[in-house]
């Protein structure tokens, strides 16, 4: 047998042995951190090595396929430099992977960076307002910059494909979040209504949670027993609460945090509400639209591609308060408009069901590899 042969047999062996690998700052709760557990235990399934690769050592919020490894790499390392990480990235790329796939700009941006001239194939996955997010000008364009030595970019909507340069474009595909609701897809359809509209997010300034307090606390004019609740956590609390009392609606509008339960909470509410001033692909409405709540959002990234106006929700323009005070009022006035809209959204989840998302992720990683 020639050395040149042999070489050769080593080299593929070592090949096959490389994994897939995943790579994101933690898995926390978030949507991207959902997306990646669901697909890396999908790949596992088709009897490939997956790992993820998380940046900081997290509590981890998913449940993981026993078949997929995950490794920390301030752990690995036993820093916290992001110089020295980054240089120990590189060679684990170079040394373990058979395809990267990294999720969230930062991120992106750290393997591009790792990954330049190792040869390792990679798709990055962008998963919000690519002219939103990151919000420093700078750090945006070196996204742009960098995502033109991506092997691949996913996206999640055609208008934020269509932010980046015709040459990222012609590497990027778009892919929806996945939904995976299983008995309660469409359960809102059989629940007895209450008199409140919901929300859920972190409470955050992109989520403009205070023009949909104030749109409501207009509506509690006319409709006083209504109530308003907002699921989620975050920096503008304080905030909120604070508007809550100078609005003298605290009795109205209820903020109890994160729940374990979120869809048995919000399948009773009559109208579900999304108020942000930018998306990438907000979950949260996803999944409530599939519930079968008729909903109503700004005309974010996402929301654009999921709702027909009137037809499986409403939609106002971004930061428009009172847009938004007349879509609750009609929703909570017109019961069969509400209705309608209920029963429309629900059918989102045919096209989101997890094994089709999946499907499409799998056949892109493939084209890549």
């Amino acid at each position: 047998m020639s050395a040149v042969f042999s070489a050769d047999i080593c080299n593929f062996k070592e090949f096959i042995k490389k994994r897939h690998i995943f790579f994101i700052g933690t898995l926390c709760n978030g949507g991207a951190e959902r997306v990646v557990s669901i697909l890396a235990g999908h790949i596992a399934e088709q009897g490939l090595d997956v790992e993820i690769l998380t940046y900081y050592d997290r509590p981890v919020s998913y449940a993981l396929d026993p078949r997929v490894k995950h490794t920390i790499v301030e752990n690995m390392t036993g820093t916290g430099n992001k110089l020295k990480n980054l240089v120990a990235i590189r060679k684990y790329f170079k040394e373990n992977a058979k395809v990267v796939i990294s999720f969230l700009a930062p991120f992106n941006i750290m393997a591009i960076a790792a990954n330049l001239g190792n040869g390792v194939p990679m798709i990055v996955a962008d998963r919000n307002d690519p002219t939103k997010v990151p919000s420093n000008t700078v750090i945006r364009k070196l996204r742009d910059f960098l995502y033109r030595f991506a092997t691949g970019v996913v996206v999640q909507t055609q208008k934020n494909k269509a932010y980046f340069s015709k040459a990222v474009q012609k590497k990027s595909k778009v892919i929806y979040n996945p939904i995976d609701l299983k008995n309660n897809a469409g359960i809102a359809l059989k629940s007895e209504k209450e008199k409140k509209l919901v929300t859920a997010g972190r409470l955050m300034p992109q989520k403009n949670q205070k023009m949909m307090i104030r749109a409501f606390a207009n509506v509690l004019k006319k409709h006083s027993d209504y109530q308003l609740v907002i699921y989620g956590e975050g920096p503008s609390r304080e905030e909120l609460e604070t508007l809550c009392k100078e609005l003298d609606v605290t009795g109205n509008v209820l903020l109890p945090g994160n729940v374990s339960d979120i869809h048995e909470k919000i399948k009773n509410a009559e109208v579900f509400v999304l108020s942000s001033d930018y998306e990438g692909m907000p979950n949260a409405l996803i999944e409530a639209m599939c519930l079968g709540l008729p909903c109503i959002s700004t005309k974010v990234s996402g929301a654009t591609d999921l709702i027909q106006d009137h037809e499986n929700g409403l939609l106002t323009d971004l930061g428009n308060q009172e847009q938004m005070e007349r879509a609750m009022l009609e929703l909570i006035e017109e019961r069969q408009l509400a209705a309608k809209l209920g029963e429309n959204a629900s059918k989102l989840n045919e096209t989101l069901e997890v094994s089709k998302i999946m499907q499409e992720w799998i056949a892109f990683i493939g084209d890549i590899t």
